[in-house]
C-alpha cells in the first residue's frame, strides 16, 4: 500500500512539472517580440512636435452636446499624427460631424500639415476615396512608430430558410421509399466595416456618459480597439496585418476632451474655426471680435489645497492635489494657475513633497516652495506630468527632483 500511495504522489508530482513546463513554454513561443509583448493592449500614445521636441497627445474630441437647442449638435474629431514615417512634420487631419435628425447628418473634414491650414474644410463621403487623403496615421506608442487604421469591423450571422423541401427516393429490396428533408437552413456571414461617422458617434457616446462631465480635460485610457487597428512600421514599411491580425484588441488611447451641453453657436468654439465649412457661423447675434474675449483668470492654489499621504518608510508625509479641486478646475479652459507651497505652515508634521502623480495633469503657469528654515522637497515621479512648468521658484527649499521631467529653479 505504502508503494502505491508512493507512485500515485509521484504521478501527481510529475503532472504538476508537465503543466509548468506547458505554460513556460507557450508563454515563450507565443510571446511576439517589441513593443506588444505579453499583452494585446496599447498604451502610452502621442507624437512629437519635431520643432519643439514636445510630446503631444495624437487624439482630441469636442462635443456639443445642444441641449439648450440655441445652436447644432457637433461631434469633432482630431488626429495629430507624422506627416510620413520619418516624422519630420506633423499632419492634422479633422472630422465634424454635425448631428441632424431631421435633415440628415453632415461629415466634413479638415487638413492641417507643417502648422498651416487647408483654406477650406471638404465634405467627406465615406462611400468613395474623395477625402481620405490619409488611409495610415502614424503615431508613436511608447516611443515606437506605429500606423493607425480605421479599419475595425464587426460580424453579424444570419440563419436563413429557404422554405422548399428535399424530396428523396431510395430504392430498397425492391421497395421505393419516400424520403422529406427539413426546410434547408444555412448561415450567412455579414462583415461591417465601421465609417468615420460611426467612430465620431462612439467618441460622443464615450464623453457623454463619462462620470468627468462638462469641460476641458483628458481621459486616459480610453479602448477603441473596436475601430481603430494598429499595424508595425519596420523600415518604413506597414506591416500587412493589424497587431492582432485584424481581430479585436484593446487599443487604449489618451483623449483630450472638450464636453460642451450648449449648442456649437459660432465658428469660434469648433477646434477648426468653422461650421460646416462656413468660417463666419454664427447666429448668437454677438460680436465676438473683442480683445476681452480672451482675458485670463488668475487661480491661486496653496498647501491648503492638497491632501497628504503618510509614509512610513520617511517617516513623513507626501502631496497630492485634491480631488475635489480637481474636479473644479476639470470645468474651467481661461485659468492661468499659480501654486504657492509654504512647507512652514505645518508646525507638527514632516513634509516630504510631491506625491506621485500630485498635479493631476493641470497646466501650470508658476509652482513658487517657501519655508522660513532650510527644507528640502522631493518631487516623486509624474508629480509634473502635463503641467508644462518650465522653472519652478524657491525659498530655503532644496529641490529634489524624481519627477521624470526637466525644470530650471530660481531663489527667490
Amino acid at each position: 500500500m505504502e508503494g502505491k500511495k508512493f507512485i500515485n504522489f509521484l504521478l501527481v508530482v510529475f503532472a504538476f512539472v508537465g503543466i509548468i513546463f506547458t505554460l513556460v513554454y507557450a508563454l515563450t513561443v507565443l510571446q511576439d517580440s517589441g513593443l506588444y509583448t505579453n499583452s494585446t493592449s496599447t498604451y502610452a500614445s502621442s507624437v512629437t512636435d519635431p520643432a519643439t521636441g514636445k510630446k503631444l497627445s495624437p487624439l482630441s474630441v469636442s462635443y456639443f452636446e445642444n441641449y439648450n437647442n440655441l445652436g447644432k449638435e457637433v461631434v469633432e474629431f482630431k488626429i495629430r499624427a507624422y506627416s510620413d514615417s520619418n516624422k519630420q512634420a506633423l499632419y492634422e487631419r479633422g472630422y465634424q460631424l454635425i448631428i441632424d435628425e431631421e435633415n440628415g447628418n453632415e461629415l466634413w473634414y479638415y487638413d492641417t500639415t507643417y502648422g498651416m491650414s487647408f483654406p477650406s474644410g471638404h465634405p467627406y463621403d465615406e462611400t468613395t476615396q474623395e477625402g481620405q487623403a490619409k488611409e495610415f496615421y502614424y503615431i508613436d506608442i511608447d516611443d515606437e512608430l506605429v500606423a493607425l487604421k480605421l479599419d475595425g469591423y464587426s460580424t453579424t450571422y444570419e440563419t436563413k430558410t429557404d422554405g422548399w423541401k428535399i424530396v428523396r427516393t431510395i430504392g430498397f429490396l425492391g421497395l421505393n421509399l419516400l424520403f422529406e428533408d427539413s426546410d434547408y437552413k444555412q448561415t450567412e456571414e455579414t462583415i461591417h466595416y465601421f465609417t468615420m461617422e460611426e467612430l465620431l458617434l462612439k467618441m460622443k457616446d464615450i464623453v457623454k456618459g463619462s462620470s468627468y462631465g462638462s469641460g476641458e480635460y483628458t481621459m486616459p485610457f480610453i479602448d477603441l480597439g473596436e475601430f481603430l487597428h494598429i499595424y508595425k512600421v519596420e523600415n518604413g514599411s506597414i506591416s500587412d496585418e493589424p497587431i492582432g491580425a485584424g481581430t479585436l484588441i484593446n487599443s487604449y488611447f489618451s483623449l483630450d476632451v472638450k464636453y460642451d451641453r450648449r449648442g456649437l453657436s459660432y465658428a469660434g468654439q469648433s477646434m477648426f474655426d468653422s461650421v460646416a465649412n462656413d468660417y463666419n457661423y454664427n447666429v448668437t447675434g454677438i460680436d465676438f471680435d473683442v480683445n476681452y474675449w480672451t482675458s485670463r483668470l488668475i487661480y491661486n492654489i496653496t498647501q491648503n489645497d492638497f491632501d497628504k499621504r503618510y509614509s512610513s518608510l520617511n517617516d513623513g508625509y507626501y502631496f497630492i492635489l485634491s480631488t475635489d479641486l480637481i474636479n473644479e478646475l476639470k470645468h474651467y479652459a481661461n485659468l492661468d494657475i499659480y501654486i504657492t507651497f509654504d512647507l512652514s505652515a505645518f508646525d507638527d508634521i514632516k513634509v516630504l513633497g510631491f506625491d506621485y502623480y500630485a498635479l493631476n495633469g493641470i497646466k501650470v503657469e508658476s509652482i513658487t516652495l517657501i519655508s522660513d528654515t532650510s527644507a528640502s522637497f522631493e518631487l516623486m515621479q509624474g508629480s509634473l506630468n502635463g503641467t508644462n512648468i518650465e522653472t519652478i521658484k524657491s525659498h530655503n527649499v532644496n529641490i529634489v527632483n524624481n519627477s521624470g521631467i526637466e525644470v530650471e529653479y530660481e531663489v527667490v
